[in-house]
């Protein structure tokens, strides 16, 4: 992803949100994962079945659900999230028909509880990224691996999610030392959710900048995205720096090895707790050198400090001018058992901000109609004209019949009109141009400005199964088309995976 927007597009069975099984409310417990102190909620927090050696992940809203089956009424869930103690709960201590909510307390860091033996006393960020860089094909598996995920596509609007779809996604990885443009994927399976509201939204961007009003096609604002091949899954792998530590990934980061740390300034590594694992969390922002002026980089690290390893990247990219996200990246690894398994993906979340021209609105301020007459220019206008706007002389050019430009005279703005006369009444007008783009109406209305609508992008995946052994019957890869268009892949034995439509979007 590119300020210049480019498509540069654990183990625990992970499960994101909500079940989307058959039956009633009852059929399920829900939860909302809150931080104790400052009741926000915590975005992607990971929830646990122990026993069962099933995960899930509460949404970006701190939503979660866990479907009510007999094996699990006997289990304990964990709740835990980076910088926090974690909760154990028994399943049957939840509430059925209510939403149940969790808080989880900061975890408060001592100096004499870890030894921070690989900086000794400093810890110093800069040191830190370099080890992390150096150790990237001991902590992640350079050897092929598969695995099986949820992934999904959808937008927000004010708010409301919007043309969610949804798919299982089998993924085979040639591992960490290959490029991942050779990884393969196969759809196990795809939805296109028609529970909840559809718009039919533009599918490309327009990469012309200012903006077009007149066009239907998606924009960023001081931005582009010059390659739009693919489908969304792609353009979300694509994005996971950690896996693409190696190749280009998004901006600032790019290739990880090379321009994580000349891009960006970073604070002092604070350490915080993972659970019972002690974690570094370095802070950082754009180097305002090696960025475009107009944008703000907020971003958090998290890493093991014994091997270096990073469990979780926050990277957000917001418009200077007003504050505004252009887009927001969360990725997070876990290790599979012990602490000295190798690191894989938990989720990836990424999303961007867009506008679309609103084709539906009809009171933009506008010309409604225009008439040339001998002596003078007069225009029509829908809405009441702001004459310090359009009077200015220079903005019109008369000429006449034999090519001659004629002086302007005078301009008469009353309420919805306007009339430009020309001195030279001997000549006849044979053409006018004008310079309307600056005119507006008494409200501040841009002539030709419709209304921009704002929308949120979001592309997710998150894994369910690291340690699938499929057999497939009926296989086929994805291709460099819109996942709708793609085939289903078969496999034998029991369908053990799910839709998990994300709570908090579909309304019981």
């Amino acid at each position: 992803m590119n300020t210049n927007i480019q498509k540069s597009l654990f183990s625990f069975l992970f499960c994101f949100i909500s079940f989307s099984f058959f039956g009633q409310s009852s059929d399920f417990i829900n939860g909302k994962v809150f931080d104790a102190k400052t009741k926000e909620p915590l975005p992607f927090a990971t929830v646990l079945l122990a026993n069962n050696n099933l995960g899930l992940a509460a949404n970006e809203e701190g939503d979660f659900r866990i479907s009510i089956r007999p094996n699990f009424l006997s289990d304990t869930i964990s709740i835990s999230f980076i910088g926090y103690n974690r909760q154990l709960i028994a399943f049957s201590k939840f509430k059925i028909n209510d939403v149940n909510n969790i808080y989880l307390q900061p975890a408060i860091f001592t100096l004499g509880e870890v030894k921070l033996t690989p900086l000794k006393d400093k810890i110093r960020s800069k040191k830190v990224i370099k080890e992390v860089i150096k150790n990237i094909s001991k902590n992640y598996p350079t050897d092929p691996f598969t695995y099986v995920s949820y992934y999904r596509d959808y937008q927000k609007h004010k708010n409301e999610y919007i043309n969610l779809n949804e798919g299982i996604v089998h993924t085979f990885d040639n591992g960490f030392d290959a490029n991942s443009n050779l990884n393969k994927y196969r759809l196990l399976d795809y939805k296109v959710n028609t529970d909840f509201l559809r718009e039919d939204l533009p599918i490309l961007y327009d990469t012309l900048n200012p903006v077009n009003y007149s066009d239907s096609k998606k924009f960023i604002t001081d931005a582009f995205i010059p390659d739009q091949g693919g489908n969304e899954l792609f353009i979300l792998r694509v994005h996971d720096a950690i896996r693409n530590y190696n190749t280009n990934s998004f901006s600032y980061i790019y290739k990880l090895t090379r321009d994580l740390l000349k891009n960006h300034k970073f604070s002092k590594a604070k350490p915080v707790y993972n659970n019972n694992l002690m974690l570094y969390k370095i802070e950082f922002t754009n180097n305002k050198l090696k960025t475009v002026p107009w944008i703000n980089i907020l971003g958090e690290l998290y890493v093991e400090p014994n091997n270096f390893a990073i469990h979780k990247i926050i990277y957000k990219c917001m418009n200077k001018e007003d504050d505004k996200e252009i887009y927001n990246i969360t990725m997070e690894y876990g290790r599979e058992q012990s602490i000295d398994s190798l690191m894989y993906l938990k989720y990836i979340s990424f999303n961007n901000t867009f506008n679309i021209v609103d084709k539906t609105d009809n009171t933009y301020f506008r010309i409604i109609n225009k008439y040339l007459y001998p002596t003078y220019l007069k225009l029509r206008m829908n809405n009441e004209v702001d004459e310090e706007s359009v009077n200015n002389k220079d903005f019109y050019t008369f000429y006449s019949v034999t090519g001659k430009k004629l002086e302007v005279e005078d301009i008469i703005v009353k309420d919805k009109t306007i009339i430009v006369n020309f001195k030279n009444k001997n000549y006849k007008i044979a053409r006018v141009t004008a310079k309307i783009s600056n005119f507006k109406d008494i409200n501040g209305n841009l002539l030709g400005r419709k209304k921009i609508l704002k929308y949120k992008q979001y592309r997710e995946l998150f894994v369910l199964d690291n340690k699938d052994s499929l057999k497939f019957k009926d296989s086929c890869y994805l291709i460099d088309k819109p996942l709708i268009d793609n085939c289903i892949s078969k496999y034998n034995g029991e369908n053990k995976y799910w839709m998990n439509t994300p709570e908090g979007i579909k309304k019981e």
